[in-house]
């Protein structure tokens, strides 16, 4: 009869190598549940954690390092490891992370005179912080619908009547002080596009005198209009504005 020493020794050795190389994670300890290398197995929460910090490290450093560009950040955050540091794949909660860096990053362009993208990357590194405390308190049992969202329906043109009628909230122009003493007086139009939330997302100046166009940029920034409809749904929109400075002000 084998002795009860012997016994307990045989019991250790039959339990499963798995079982044995698995360490438990537990919410805010810092600790990654690592497995052996022939089953690596991605945990959603714990992985869309660590991708999480690794996004917020690179929109703070675009921010430190004056980044102007969306690009910028994606190409960065594509350079970041695909596993963590036990070996184990994060390739999916990596792919929703970049999905929704390109989705909280507008395409900046050169003509665009829309929110700076700084305004962005701070509510963004706001909203991932959030998201990863709730992945890490174990909130998150799966991945959260993927950001990307569908093709959006193509922009809609419409005139500067219809733009007006949709505008909700107007912020006049500050003339500036030496047009006003140098007499300078007109028609600032500007080309606009207004996103699916009534946001102004994009201006273009397409004539006006030079020293009053930066006043009614500064000025429609500001706006807010009501979503324009198509089939019942809010679509992108891109309309003229005009913003008159009248003379002897």
């Amino acid at each position: 009869m084998l002795r009860p020493n012997v016994l307990l020794a045989n019991l250790v050795v039959l339990l499963p190598a798995s079982l044995l190389a698995c360490q438990a994670w537990t919410p805010g300890s810092g600790a990654v549940l690592q497995h052996s290398a022939g089953t690596a197995v991605e945990s959603a929460p714990i992985s869309l954690a660590l991708e999480l910090d690794r996004a917020t490290l690179i929109l703070k450093r675009g921010l430190k390092e004056d980044w102007g560009a969306r690009d910028q950040y994606l190409t960065a955050f594509e350079r970041t490891p695909s596993t963590d540091h036990t070996g184990r794949p994060v390739a999916d909660a990596k792919k929703y992370v970049e999905c929704a860096i390109g989705a909280h990053l507008r395409t900046h362009q050169l003509w665009d005179e829309g929110p700076p993208i700084e305004v962005e990357i701070h509510r963004t590194i706001v909203e991932f912080t959030k998201l990863r405390n709730e992945a890490e308190q174990g909130n998150v049992a799966e991945l959260p619908p993927s950001p990307c969202a569908p093709p959006a329906p193509g922009k809609v043109t419409v005139s500067a009547g219809v733009a007006a009628a949709m505008l909700k909230t107007k912020i006049a122009p500050v003339y500036p002080a030496e047009a006003l003493k140098d007499h300078v007086s007109g028609t600032v139009v500007l080309h606009a596009t207004i996103s699916t939330e009534g946001r102004v997302e994009a201006l273009a100046v397409i004539s006006g005198p030079a020293s009053l166009r930066q006043a009614a940029l500064d000025a429609v920034r500001q706006w807010a209009f009501r979503p324009y409809l198509l089939d019942n749904k809010p679509v992108q929109v891109e309309t003229t504005i005009n913003i008159v400075f009248p003379p002897n002000r």
